[in-house]
């Protein structure tokens, strides 16, 4: 059942939590919770069973980690954490936000490819692009962009 699900605002004293949900996502969790970004937890029953956040930049957010626990997976929780997310990003005047995908096709929530130079340009100062930079890394998968309007 959804209707026990909330989407809550992370807090610092949530850190644990979103890095937990991610890991057992399989995602990275460099810089979750860093200055400049936007988190929320989704509760089922008191407990976090997702998290998903936003990097914000001018005018543009990195969606980051967009993750629901495996045993809950399957019931819609993803699609309400990502839709919560690019709600918010359209009401703080976002004009576009990005992700990076390891897998899927995120074209079901208007998104659609683009080189990875267009988001490392809009989104410099993004904390998952400082970690990559700082490792010496480029992201891997897919990069992909949504304009809202």
């Amino acid at each position: 059942m959804t209707d026990s699900v909330q989407i809550r605002l992370a807090s610092p004293t949530d850190k644990d939590t979103v890095t937990r949900v991610f890991h057992d996502a399989g995602l990275d969790t460099d810089a979750a919770l860093a200055e400049g970004t936007t988190y929320w937890v989704m509760e089922r029953g008191g407990q976090p069973v997702g998290a998903i956040g936003l990097e914000h930049g001018e005018g543009a957010s990195l969606l980051r980690g967009a993750a629901v626990l495996p045993d809950v997976r399957g019931g819609g929780l993803g699609r309400r954490l990502v839709m919560s997310a690019l709600e918010y990003a359209q009401g703080r005047g976002d004009r576009t936000v990005y992700l990076f995908s390891k897998s899927g096709d995120w074209s079901n929530f208007g998104f659609q490819q683009v080189p990875l130079a267009v988001v490392m340009g809009d989104l410099p100062d993004a904390p998952q692009i400082q970690a990559y930079r700082a490792r010496g890394e480029r992201p891997g998968g897919t990069t992909w962009m949504r304009t809202l309007g």
